[in-house]
């Protein structure tokens, strides 16, 4: 029993939610402590989108080639488990956000520029990857190294 209170060390979040923090051996010990799918797709997602930002910034501006750069650095961070990279997925597709809604003024005219396509599903993808890395279970397991504790907010209650 001493051992358990030892382990179960919960920890509230800003929104009240209980969390277990373990440490990095034991998450990857776990099965759920790799990566699923989903986690590999957004990790191809950002190294195709920085390589793509990368090849169209060495043509256009040199802020849209960093921008790529630090997307794709963010893709092999991602890989590698780091979580200054997982602040970068969290925050870095911000900037799609902000490119299609500065463009969007132009929408209903006749002419349509196909970069607003690409800045709008980008935009997209960027609101679905930044809510499952942040509130996604097997992303905080894996990267922030906690998990969920349901049984402390039964308890409370």
């Amino acid at each position: 029993m001493d051992n358990l209170t030892n382990t179960l060390i919960t920890q509230p979040d800003s929104f009240g939610r209980q969390w277990i923090y373990v440490t990095d051996s034991q998450v990857r010990d776990h099965p759920k402590g790799h990566f699923g799918v989903f986690i590999w797709i957004i990790c191809l997602w950002f190294a195709c989108v920085g390589g793509l930002e990368i090849v169209l910034g060495s043509i256009s501006s040199m802020p849209r080639l960093v921008f790529g750069v630090l997307v794709f650095i963010t893709s092999a961070g991602l890989v590698l488990r780091n979580r200054l990279a997982y602040l970068l997925a969290l925050f870095v597709p911000m900037i799609f956000l902000i490119r299609f809604f500065s463009q969007a003024t132009s929408y209903g005219t006749t002419i349509v520029n196909p970069s607003q396509y690409y800045d709008l599903i980008n935009a997209l993808v960027a609101v679905g990857v930044c809510f499952y890395m942040f509130e996604g279970d097997r992303p905080n397991f894996v990267f922030r190294r906690r998990y969920r504790s349901y049984r402390a907010e039964s308890s409370s209650e």
